[in-house]
């Protein structure tokens, strides 16, 4: 079975138009819709039967990509947790009952802001790393057992699970775990990142293929049983490494349309800044709302230094004010996440300075040529190559000279615009068509409309 981009190239083709190398056009086609699975942590598999060993050590829930809801057969003692964004899938399933279901639980927002933290906690103190895996395996599974469970791991319809992490707070349930895989040849592509944890050749004089999946943070209410809802996220640290060539504006509606949220961490990230980008990705995917108070409330949090600029230079009254203009920005993501945690933090401070000059372009308009001269300023520096010339790089000109002579160049523009709309009327009262009289302006000047007839109707 190809893979599904491969479907795709007859439809290029048609785009393309010509005869391009069909091969070709489907190794690009291939290469690109790898890139989105591996963005969006799907593999986008046709419907198909398939049978699954899980062995959650001990986890409540587990992450299963891809699932269609209502396949799994009853009575099996686990249940599938549709997608809260796209109910006709699941990616988490729970595959043990909840003991005593509490009564009640916080927002969803805000068990993401503390499942954010969490994550930021295992980052720290290394549980998300190689070596806490192999840690968990040393101390967990005797040198007996390892070589079954190795056995069990070759076969590609076993499901291990690592706990890293496991905890209630708040009526929530959020755990952090990685999935161990023997890598072959018939290893499924399921859209995610994986990294070898052995470099020691064995007996044979080769390196065993185990390797765990990147990690995965699920967050469930535990107020009924089975949940009915269900956050995952995947987790990437500094050492993930993909290509960032592709433009992410083409990608990014698809992959937050139908992608599970990224995380991106790295030694600078503060822990607020890893809880508010949880809180933004679950926001961005639509796990969440944007009325939520949690939203501004991570983001003060988070980037305390951009929300006293935006309050400072907006004269905002509080800082929650101010966050709230600073979240206005934030609608959108404006960054791959293969680019890593920093390009969060450089996302918001652009975005800090996008609110703050749109402030003082809203309170001193006349200090903007464009606004002087009464158009946008998108218009503005459409026309200023009419008027200036770039001195290495940069326009170099006097800005009220400019202003006078784009006025009088736009009167002008005005003035032939009106001469050329009573023209088309004169026209139109003379018995032309609309058609041509545009025609008959195109070859006469708008002053000779007035004796102007169509044939045979002279006066």
């Amino acid at each position: 079975m190809g893979h599904w981009a491969e479907g795709l190239a007859d439809e290029a083709v048609k785009l393309i138009g010509g005869s391009p190398d069909r091969q070709v056009l489907t190794d690009m086609l291939v290469q690109a819709g790898r890139e989105i699975d591996v963005l969006s942590g799907r593999s986008f598999q046709p419907l198909r039967l398939a049978t699954s060993a899980i062995e959650p050590n001990g986890l409540p829930f587990v992450d299963i990509p891809d699932m269609q809801v209502g396949s799994m057969e009853p009575g099996a003692g686990v249940w599938e947790i549709p997608d809260p964004v796209n109910g006709e899938i699941a990616t988490v399933l729970q595959v043990s009952p909840l003991a005593t279901p509490v009564p009640s639980a916080v927002h969803a927002a805000d068990a993401l802001w503390i499942a954010g933290q969490l994550v930021a906690g295992a980052s720290q103190t290394g549980r998300l790393s190689a070596d806490h895996v192999l840690h968990w395996l040393g101390t967990s599974v005797d040198r007996e057992q390892r070589k079954d469970l190795f056995r069990r791991i070759m076969d590609p319809a076993v499901r291990f699970y690592i706990p890293l992490l496991g905890v209630s707070i708040n009526g929530w349930w959020i755990q952090i775990a990685r999935r161990l895989i023997w890598v072959t040849s018939e290893t499924e592509d399921e859209g995610r990142l994986i990294e070898p944890l052995l470099d020691k050749q064995n007996a044979d004089g080769q390196i065993p293929p185990l390797a765990a999946v990147e990690a995965i943070l699920i967050v469930a209410p535990i107020t009924r049983h089975p949940a009915d809802w269900a956050f995952t996220a995947r987790i990437w640290t500094e050492q993930v490494q993909r290509p960032i060539d592709r433009p992410w504006r083409r990608l990014a509606k698809a992959i937050h349309g139908h992608g599970i949220p990224t995380i991106t961490l790295d030694p600078a990230s503060t822990s607020y800044e890893i809880a508010c980008q949880v809180v933004l990705k679950g926001y961005w995917h639509g796990y969440i709302k944007g009325d939520e108070p949690a939203l501004a409330n991570a983001v003060a949090m988070a980037y305390p230094r951009q929300v006293d600029r935006i309050q400072r230079e907006t004269r905002a009254p509080d800082r929650a004010s101010a966050a709230a203009t600073l979240l206005e920005q934030l609608i959108h993501p404006g960054f791959d996440p293969a680019r890593g945690a920093e390009a969060t933090r450089r996302y918001v401070r652009r975005k800090t300075s996008i609110a703050v000059m749109q402030y003082r372009k809203s309170e001193a308009p006349d200090r903007y040529p464009w606004t002087q001269v009464g158009i946008s300023e998108r218009r503005y520096y459409k026309l200023l190559p009419l008027f200036a010339q770039k001195v290495n790089g940069r326009y170099d000109y006097d800005y009220a000279d400019v202003v006078a002579r784009m006025k009088a160049h736009l009167n002008l523009v005005d003035k032939a615009r009106e001469v050329r709309a009573a023209a088309l009327e004169v026209l139109r009262s003379h018995g032309f068509g609309d058609e041509a009289a545009r025609k008959w302006l195109q070859r006469h000047p708008p002053e000779e409309a007035v004796n102007a007839w169509p044939r045979g109707r002279h006066r």
